[in-house]
């Protein structure tokens, strides 16, 4: 029963492969029918190339002489619809040789194409294997030419390459660093160095991502120097998203489509990957530390009354995205903005030094003055650095404070000197030594390591480091 099923399947192919089929050559005036036995002309065209070449209705062509063609080596009524209609179409500015039985016997017959040779017959490079198979030797000879002109053309079509390593840390469900870019309160922004081959002569690059979030047109004016890489760091993913980790590192990826123009030269079109990695609870890596945004100078603290101007060096240019404005500000215990102070200079650009500011404080009172940046990026977040402070105090305070130090050194000499009297090497026995460190009360606080004894003082600001000697 199978093997009935099984032939009659066959059959069935082989009936439908038979079924005579009729296929015209449009540019040469004639048509012909296929029965699977016999490729006849069935219609000529009046002043047709069919007909100059003294093609008529009724005759039987029985073969192709020339052009010889990877498939029409079988014979021709073995071609399906499309490879006969081919196979009977001379090609442009070609000419083909049938072979078909007349009353004489089998006769050659020559059909010349009127159509023009394309200018660019193969506009799209390399062809496939099936597509070679279907040239003329003409056609082929024009393939290599074309092959070694893409090749010429691609060593003068402009390159780009894309430099980018970025790494976000998150711990607890939270940002805690980025080396290789940085972030706004909504996105993640990579840093990314365009290297292009065009030189000066570089016109425009045009960058975009298929999630349509980045749409960005760089120019020769954007690099840091005359024909050099040129830097940016787009948005390409949302920070909740990259908060979304767990265990072991992940990555995101992202695709951007950049379009070269440089001057004389054709169009460039590439795609490359931008590539994110994701630390997430990991207690054995962390991110190296970043520029902070503000730095604060002289003075160190105040007397209340000083109108001294406070020096400092700000850094929001170079911070990651680039911000579009920054505030001076003042905050208050709670972290709240109190007052704004200054508006912040950005610089032209990220390789710049520290910019310098200087501001006067209200030092009508005692008390601490908390100073902070406030920037605003383009995508209408904004963000506050991390407080730094400086203390507005009496002359009381001052010395108040200036007796603390001495009787804070006072005690640390006391100290030493106790120490020494009590052991030899204090770091022989280390438990030991630090369970009496901890116990004396001129000390605040205490913790070893290796040869070296770190130790506070109480009234001391730092911590101090009893060094055993060398092994």
């Amino acid at each position: 029963m199978f093997l009935a099923s099984l032939l009659s399947a066959f059959a069935g192919a082989w009936m439908f492969a038979a079924a005579p089929f009729t296929v015209t050559m449009k540019s040469a005036g004639y048509s012909a029918r296929s029965d699977g036995e016999t490729v006849t002309v069935t219609r000529v065209e009046p002043k047709s190339v069919a007909a100059e070449a003294g093609l008529q209705k009724g005759m039987k062509v029985t073969g192709i002489t020339q052009p010889p063609r990877g498939f029409t080596r079988v014979p021709l009524p073995q071609l399906n619809a499309t490879d006969l209609q081919d196979a009977l179409t001379p090609q442009p500015a070609e000419a083909l040789w049938l072979q078909v039985e007349t009353k004489r016997g089998s006769d050659p017959l020559i059909l010349k194409s009127r159509e023009p040779l394309p200018d660019n017959p193969f506009p799209v490079v390399p062809l496939t294997a099936a597509q070679q198979e279907r040239l003329t030797p003409f056609q082929a000879s024009r393939y290599q030419e074309r092959l070694v002109q893409s090749a010429m053309e691609a060593m003068r079509r402009p390159r780009v390459e894309a430099r980018q390593n970025t790494t976000a840390y998150v711990m607890k469900g939270k940002l805690s660093g980025i080396e290789g870019g940085g972030a706004t309160p909504l996105w993640l922004h990579p840093s990314i160095e365009l290297r292009h081959s065009c030189g000066d002569s570089l016109e425009k690059m045009e960058l975009s991502s298929a999630a349509g979030n980045v749409n960005l047109t760089l120019r020769p004016e954007d690099a840091h120097e005359a024909g050099g890489p040129v830097e940016l760091a787009p948005p390409l993913w949302p920070v909740q998203q990259v908060l979304h980790c767990e265990g072991a590192p992940t990555s995101l990826q992202q695709t951007l489509h950049v379009k070269l123009a440089c001057k004389g030269l054709p169009p460039a079109e590439h795609d490359f990957t931008v590539k994110l990695t994701v630390r997430c609870d990991d207690l054995h890596s962390h991110p190296r530390p970043a520029q902070p945004p503000l730095v604060l100078g002289e003075p160190q603290d105040f007397l209340v009354g000083d109108k001294t101007p406070l020096q400092m060096k700000v850094f929001a240019h170079q911070l990651i995205p680039r911000p579009t404005e920054a505030t001076l500000v003042e905050l208050d215990a709670q972290g709240q903005v109190l007052r704004r102070l200054a508006p912040v200079p950005l610089g032209k650009n990220a390789r710049e030094p520290g910019l310098p500011l200087q501001v006067t404080l209200d030092t009508t009172a005692r008390r601490t003055a908390r100073l902070a940046l406030d920037v605003r990026f383009s995508d209408g977040s904004t963000w506050i650095s991390e407080p730094l402070t400086r203390e507005i105090r009496t002359p009381a305070q001052v010395e108040e404070l200036r007796r603390e130090k001495v009787a804070a050194g006072a005690r640390a000499s006391a100290f030493l000197e106790e120490l020494n009297d009590m052991f030899d090497e204090p770091c022989d026995d280390l438990p030991t030594t630090m369970k009496w460190v901890l116990a004396h009360p001129a000390i605040e606080s205490a913790h070893g390591g290796g040869r070296k004894l770190y130790y506070k003082v109480k009234g001391g600001t730092d911590f101090s480091v009893f060094m055993c000697g060398y092994d």
